[in-house]
């Protein structure tokens, strides 16, 4: 295993296991992704007014959030033809050990957005938890960011101490490190729905999966109706 610092304009640094890596126009080129190239917001403008509209409240109490991340990719690219990448944030036994946690992992929609000095940086789409929810005192609603932020600043809304989150090229790097740090971070494809999609299958996703759309649609209230017209055969000529 080798460990390798990358960073590129305003992208987040982040520790990179790796065998040998090479950067791309949108950072790491990482193993999960594949071929797989997401879309690049063009202004932090466009990117908030997208993350304002993404929907929390047709959410039942116990959705998790592969379900939110899934329908929130999945409309993103139906409505506005937007490919986003998931960014899987993994605790470790470490982690959850030392400081009481019960969560194995949490995950979010990933896209990259154009700064406005002409970087790019990849920004998290997790209103669930970012947005500060109605019920909170204006005291304390300064806490949530209400936005689009960074992969480390996400992080700091999950893992309690201020360290790093090394990014894993593979699923058996998260499980066989258990000890070593608090936590990882594995990016992949908006087609991927939940951890075991990376573990158990060779090739990384190139197209929804009808189960795993039938799955998500389990999140919603009883009162929602979501079409899921789709072409299960979709090519989206990586």
């Amino acid at each position: 295993m080798k460990f390798v610092h990358f960073g590129l304009n305003h992208f987040t640094a982040a520790l990179i296991i790796t065998g040998t890596g090479m950067m791309t126009a949108h950072g790491q080129s990482l193993k999960t992704l594949g071929n797989f190239q997401p879309t690049i917001l063009k202004s932090p403008t466009q990117a908030e007014g997208i993350y304002q509209n993404l929907p929390t409240k047709t959410f039942k109490g116990g959705s998790g959030c592969y379900q939110r991340a899934h329908n929130w990719s999945y409309d993103l690219y139906q409505s506005s033809s937007i490919k986003s990448m998931k960014v899987f944030l993994f605790f470790t036994e470490r982690y959850k050990r030392e400081f009481d946690y019960e969560w194995m992992y949490h995950v979010a929609p990933l896209i990259p957005v154009r700064q406005k000095d002409g970087s790019i940086e990849e920004m998290v789409f997790d209103p669930t938890f970012v947005t500060a929810p109605s019920w909170i005192t204006p005291e304390n609603s300064k806490f949530f960011d209400n936005k689009p932020i960074s992969i480390k600043r996400w992080i700091r809304y999950f893992v309690f101490p201020d360290v790093e989150c090394p990014v894993v090229e593979n699923y058996r790097d998260y499980f066989e490190y258990q000890e070593r740090f608090y936590c990882y971070i594995m990016k992949t494809p908006m087609f991927t729905y939940i951890p075991e999609n990376i573990e158990s299958e060779d090739e990384v996703r190139t197209n929804w999966r009808e189960g795993d759309l039938k799955q998500m649609k389990k999140a919603y209230k009883l009162d929602l109706k979501l079409d899921l017209k789709l072409d299960l055969n979709l090519d989206l000529n990586f």
